[in-house]
């Protein structure tokens, strides 16, 4: 089982922990919790588990490339001004066979969400035709397809040699 707590904060240069009118809140507090089941002579596992993030700022969320946006770039799509909100949260269930030393059989569900529009729709996040103009620009009616929600379902085959 393992537990994971992560507070931090910025403070100064326009912004601060608690949040202010001049110095909007730019703090970070995250946690998870796993837990691994074995099975069968060590051959079946379960893994359960989630967690949870608050980051107002968005300083350490990731930037969706959405027309090609990079973390240098940035994009008037999705922002990350000192103070924009963003609160997430994920949970997943994983299912491993294990049938050699060498081999893992691998299905996992996850399910996530957020509080602002995030994770890519099946419209995507790249203009018809491609990524257009500078990196992370506006595109002429056009608009990525974010989701506040997201769900997935993985299987892999893992062989070690």
């Amino acid at each position: 089982m393992s537990f994971t707590f992560d507070p931090g904060d910025e403070q100064g240069g326009g912004v601060s922990r608690s949040g202010t009118p001049s110095e909007p809140k730019q703090y970070f507090a995250g946690w998870m919790l796993y837990n691994r089941f074995w099975f069968v002579n060590d051959r079946h596992a379960v893994t359960l588990g989630g967690g949870e993030i608050i980051n107002p700022g968005r300083y350490l969320v990731l930037m969706p490339p959405i027309n090609g946006a990079t973390a240098a770039s940035g994009t008037p799509y999705f922002t990350q001004n000192a103070g924009d909100p963003f609160h997430a949260w994920d949970w997943s269930a994983t299912c491993d066979y294990l049938p050699s030393q060498f081999i893992t059989m691998r299905a996992e569900f996850n399910r996530r969400g957020a509080s602002v529009p995030y994770f890519t729709g099946p419209g995507g996040l790249t203009p018809p035709g491609g990524n257009q103009g500078p990196l992370g620009s506006t595109v002429q009616d056009w608009s990525p397809d974010l989701r506040k929600t997201e769900s997935r379902i993985t299987m892999a085959l893992m062989v070690k040699f």
